[in-house]
């Protein structure tokens, strides 16, 4: 066959073709007479196997040596995984560092260019991975209390002049940058950029402020939605184990014995409740 049929065969691309040839890939045969190439089903099926190790990244150097016998597949197979593991982990890292920077709403003119360089230049630290479960976790925490959080004012509030002040107090407070777009008993603001509606929840001596992001489906940690979900989970177990640790410890120490195990049970079967109803809330 021509190289016409070869290309459409093989779904390689004729100048790819004649490039393979050149690099010594594929050597077809050559007809009697007129010294035109005349391909093979071998050399299609050549072609379709550079065509999916190219669709791999392999190299052309270990493409080569793979047709010529040099290297076997199953080697040259695993050295490109290992290349492309590197290469995921590093777009990994850019992703995180990408989603981590635009939740701080960065601008051009201030940037910390050169905190910014030295983050992304310092080389990755082995055996990091309690770091790095620990910085997606205050990654989540922190995208969660951007979709919802609340406060407690100073004083009670029964006027939306009172409501607005409380709000503008708060970001004061923290410092960030506040703005408000309708005045009310339920207000609508905005904190860095983020638009939020506020309700009041009355208290029996202290008012509640709640705010809830007016587009939380906007605000995502830029995490792999398994990693998101698995620390969703943990935060909300965390606290529980930590509150049955806790008393079971006072408890031992107090009574040198097991005896504490019940409360420290059931308290931390209570914030477990309360971390899981406040969850799906």
């Amino acid at each position: 066959m021509n190289i016409k049929q070869a290309s459409e065969q093989s779904g390689v691309s004729a100048p790819n073709i004649r490039f393979y040839e050149k690099e010594g890939l594929l050597t077809p045969a050559r007809r009697q007479g007129n010294d035109y190439r005349d391909y093979t089903a071998g050399d299609v099926r050549t072609l379709k196997l550079i065509r999916m190790l190219r669709m791999l990244d392999v190299p052309l150097p270990t493409i080569k040596a793979v047709l010529r016998g040099e290297q076997p597949l199953q080697q040259a197979l695993q050295a490109q995984q290992t290349v492309l593991e590197q290469q995921a982990a590093h777009l990994a890292a850019a992703m995180q560092f990408c989603a981590d920077l635009a939740r701080q709403r960065p601008q051009a003119e201030t940037l910390d260019v050169d905190a910014c360089l030295t983050r992304m230049e310092k080389p990755a630290v082995q055996g990091a991975f309690c770091s790095g479960w620990l910085q997606d976790y205050r990654t989540l925490a922190q995208v969660q209390h951007q979709r919802h959080f609340s406060f407690i004012p100073e004083g009670s509030i029964n006027t939306p002049q009172e409501f607005t002040a409380a709000l503008q107090a708060y970001a004061e407070e923290h410092g960030m940058q506040f703005s408000l777009s309708k005045e009310g008993m339920y207000p609508e603001f905005s904190l860095d950029g983020i638009l939020y509606k506020a309700y009041r929840n009355p208290g029996k001596y202290r008012d509640e402020i709640c705010c809830d992001a007016a587009s939380p489906e906007q605000l995502n940690t830029g995490l792999p939605s398994r990693r998101e979900r698995q620390l969703q989970v943990l935060r909300i177990l965390l606290p529980a184990a930590f509150t049955f640790a806790a008393i079971l410890a006072a408890g031992w120490v107090a009574t040198g014995g097991a005896d504490w195990l019940w409360l420290a049970a059931l308290a931390a079967a209570g914030v477990l409740l309360g971390r899981g109803f406040e969850h799906r809330l």
